[in-house]
């Protein structure tokens, strides 16, 4: 996946400005995308290069003129065909996963502390968690679920004395 795909789908809910797409892409993780402006207003550019969306200068109450991107056709047909591209299983690239991986290789004591703060942080998120009107959004639900679930397995098994193995989940 691209940022530029994923402006092209947030684009189809409707005009905005690169603000509102950035501030869009940070208020929900279900998008399962994260970027900064810094990276949103070159891929826009890129994509209005590209002709995929279009750019109308609106007159703002506060500040200069705001610029609004909305889609074009091509822009349309882009995202459509990117959608129909056969799905896979998304490949993470997280340092906290990583951390997560290698978890055995530190003291009952202090795996129990990391996965208890783990588990803090995922009921956080579970309870900030939108509720599904989207695909998107019952996925990540099932998936802050599953990690929690996963979370408590592991502690309770660290207090049991033992490890969970693969084949004993």
């Amino acid at each position: 996946m691209s940022l530029p795909h994923v402006l092209l789908g947030l684009l189809g809910r409707g005009p905005a400005s690169g603000w509102d797409l950035g501030m869009r892409l940070a208020s929900d993780p279900a998008l399962g995308w994260s970027a900064d402006l810094a990276q949103v207003y070159p891929a826009l550019r890129r994509l209005l290069r590209g002709g995929f969306v279009a750019l109308r200068r609106r007159r703002s109450s506060k500040g200069p003129p705001r610029r609004e991107y909305r889609l074009t056709a091509a822009g349309r047909r882009e995202f459509r065909e990117w959608l129909a591209e056969p799905l896979a299983v998304p490949k993470p690239h997280a340092a906290p996963l990583v951390r997560l991986a290698f978890l055995e290789k530190r003291p009952p004591e202090a795996r129990l502390v990391s996965l208890q703060l783990y588990r803090g942080l995922l009921a956080d998120e579970l309870e900030r968690a939108a509720s599904g009107a989207t695909a998107a959004r019952r996925r990540r639900l099932l998936l802050l679920e599953a990690e929690l679930a996963w979370a408590d397995a592991e502690a309770a098994a660290i207090l049991a004395g033992r490890t969970l193995s693969v084949e004993a989940r």
